[in-house]
């Protein structure tokens, strides 16, 4: 394997080499962890943090939600190795990008979607490579272990100061794939739809504070999922008023509308799934 060279781009910092994972592997096999043993056999100083290894297998979505919910707050420069690869082995790029100031190695199928939209809002720069370079693979490459032989070296070259351009060849159509939105109907209502469920049992939609401002938020609007109608919002789980297992609406760290059954795990009143509908109206 090739020695690292110093990356001179302003988003790297080689004091902060630090690369999170997220894969739909789960923690029975091992197979997680074995990402960490390549890293740190190529970049033995990288700061390596699972982000998770329990997204929902190949749901590309999902991964979507997950990691651009979460990876910008790491610091500039940090490495994202993303494994969620319903088409390992198959002619689909293998690719590495740079999001505004931070660093992706993932499979070129829409994973990074969410990401590419959030720096289209920012004005982010980005760039991407397809990974044509094996010398930067582990030498035997197998068709249905990727995450190991190809995405976790890439990160650890990165992570050791080879330059993203020395990784492959530039291209600039990456895949991108349909996301959650809201959308205003013409009485005045919102429509979104369920983007993710949380260990809770949580339903994280996908209508922002700004998509309802036109509405009498927080008292004056009802919530309806799954034939249930939430009246009124709260601001945080502890004000609420309402007994365990009622369902609630607030707003999520996320930023996304949240709808929970109150001090409890969510199920027993509704059972929301991805893409079920969601509408905000006004209380009549």
């Amino acid at each position: 394997m090739p020695g690292g060279t110093l990356r001179t781009d302003p988003a790297y910092n080689p004091a902060m080499s630090f690369i999170t994972l997220s894969t739909d592997f789960g923690n029975r096999q091992g197979s997680q962890a074995v990402l960490h043993g390549v890293i740190y056999q190529i970049a033995p100083d990288a700061v390596v943090t699972d982000l998770t290894h329990e997204i929902t297998p190949q749901d590309i979505r999902e991964t979507n939600f997950v990691v651009d919910s979460n990876v910008f707050f790491f610091p500039s420069g940090s490495i994202h190795v993303i494994v969620v690869d319903p088409g390992v082995g198959t002619e689909r790029r293998a690719i590495a990008a740079r999001i505004g100031d931070h660093y992706f190695v993932a499979p070129d199928n829409g994973v990074l979607s969410a990401c590419l939209a959030r720096a289209a809002r920012k004005g982010w720069s980005t760039e991407f490579v397809d990974l044509d370079r094996p010398e930067y693979w582990l030498p035997e490459l197998t068709s249905t272990f990727h995450g190991r032989d190809l995405f976790s070296p890439v990160g650890a070259h990165l992570a050791a100061g080879v330059p993203l351009s020395e990784l492959g060849t530039p291209f600039d159509d990456p895949v991108t794939i349909p996301l959650w939105g809201a959308a205003r109907n013409d009485d005045g209502s919102v429509a979104g739809e369920v983007i993710y469920i949380d260990d809770f049992g949580n339903a994280i939609c996908s209508i922002l504070p700004e998509e309802i401002d036109h509405l009498p938020v927080p008292d004056g609007v009802e919530v309806e999922l799954c034939g249930a109608t939430i009246e009124g919002m709260v601001g945080t789980f502890g004000d609420s008023e309402y007994g365990t297992d009622t369902l609630i609406a607030l707003w999520d760290s996320s930023g996304y509308l949240l709808v929970s059954e109150n001090n409890g795990t969510g199920g027993k009143v509704i059972q929301p799934q991805p893409g079920d509908q969601v509408v905000v109206r006004a209380r009549s």
